[in-house]
């Protein structure tokens, strides 16, 4: 491995050398979520669908892209949008519509219904959120309040190490625009934050009904994950050799290994799956992989409330992923005519892959 680490002055150079080992990288079908959606390898849900449920299931590949989507039962849905970042299942008995998206720092699965009422009902969700073999699991209900959504938490049971949260359900009138329609929605929401090891993941279940030109109701379960890992605690709590791993946009293993050292101070130490350069400042350091979009930045704070406890915070970012089109995903029902064609061209989003400021679950 080797190992380049620079001071400022030489960040410049640097910028220009990464910046020509990426254009010789050979075009591949590169990632559409952060790493910590494609960890989970996706997830199943239950939706409550005219009266009954319906049960989808995504799998992700190692990048994140979706891999294969199936619904159960399938009865008349067939697929009009198909491509490695959203999925749409058309009814034309029900006129429903399921809808699943992965992109940046989210998946979700979602339905789409005439009225309130056929989104009525029970449903569940799983996954495993952190890929330790075991599924963390939740139960839901969907409820109409004179004619206003509700949802409720039913149950939670996140898997061993995992640890959760439940949040204080809401509900509130919006604005609503999507696909030139707009009118007044009502909106309810409840979320769960799951964690572990210093990550966390939400998932927020919104329940919309929408009145105007074009009057619906919708239910989304969606997934937020954020490659960002937060420890906190006192110095003898973090001190010592931490290491953190990940994977490129085209699914490369990678990591590094730093130290907490008494005094609070980070040190870098090495890192594994592709050459590295290293930029170190006083609150802790940056290193790229070259010839990649990865990078990863580490830094330190001593907490000005808590005397003696300081956090760690490692951010992975992945610029540029999700530009080039994944293959189309496997699905168990009839695909329409140019489901991955719009206007001619493959139909895929703006890369929204990369981590970006501003952002919260």
């Amino acid at each position: 491995m080797q190992t380049r680490v620079l001071t400022s002055r030489r960040a410049g150079a640097a910028a220009a050398l990464a910046m020509a080992a990426i254009l010789a990288v050979p075009v591949v079908a590169l990632a559409t979520t952060t790493d910590s959606v494609a960890q989970t390898g996706g997830m199943t849900a239950t939706l409550p669908l005219l009266g009954s449920s319906m049960t989808v299931q995504v799998t992700l590949d190692a990048s994140g892209n979706l891999s294969q989507v199936n619904l159960d039962p399938v009865g008349d849905y067939t697929a009009s949008k198909l491509n490695g970042h959203a999925v749409t299942f058309d009814s034309t008995a029900g006129g429903t519509q399921v809808k699943i998206k992965a992109h940046g720092a989210s998946l979700s699965i979602g339905a789409k219904a005439a009225t309130l009422d056929a989104l009525v009902g029970p449903g569940t969700w799983a996954a495993d959120l952190f890929a330790t073999g075991t599924k963390s699991t939740l139960g839901y209900t969907v409820g109409s309040d004179a004619g206003s959504p509700t949802i409720t938490i039913d149950s939670v049971t996140p898997a061993d190490g995992v640890t959760s949260v439940i949040g204080t359900p809401e509900a509130h009138h919006s604005k609503h625009f999507e696909s030139n329609e707009h009118g007044d929605a009502q909106v309810a929401v409840a979320a769960v934050s799951f964690s572990r090891d210093g990550y966390t993941k939400v998932l927020s279940i919104t329940v919309r009904v929408v009145a105007g030109e074009k009057p619906h109701a919708s239910l989304k379960l969606t997934l937020t994950a954020r490659d960002r890992q937060v420890l906190t605690g006192t110095l003898a709590e973090l001190a010592g050799d931490h290491t953190w791993s990940g994977k490129t946009c085209d699914g490369t293993a990678i990591g590094i290994t730093y130290t907490v050292n008494p005094d609070g101070s980070l040190t870098y130490v090495s890192a594994t799956g592709g050459t590295v350069t290293t930029h170190t400042s006083d609150k802790g350091f940056r290193t790229r992989f070259d010839g990649t979009h990865a990078s990863v930045r580490v830094s330190t704070r001593q907490s000005e409330q808590t005397p003696g406890t300081y956090t760690i915070k490692v951010r992975f970012e992945r610029e540029g992923c999700g530009r080039t089109p994944a293959p189309d995903p496997i699905v168990n029902t009839t695909v329409q005519p140019g489901a991955n064609q719009v206007d001619g061209h493959h139909n895929q989003p703006a890369d929204h892959s990369g981590e970006h400021k501003g952002q919260r679950p």
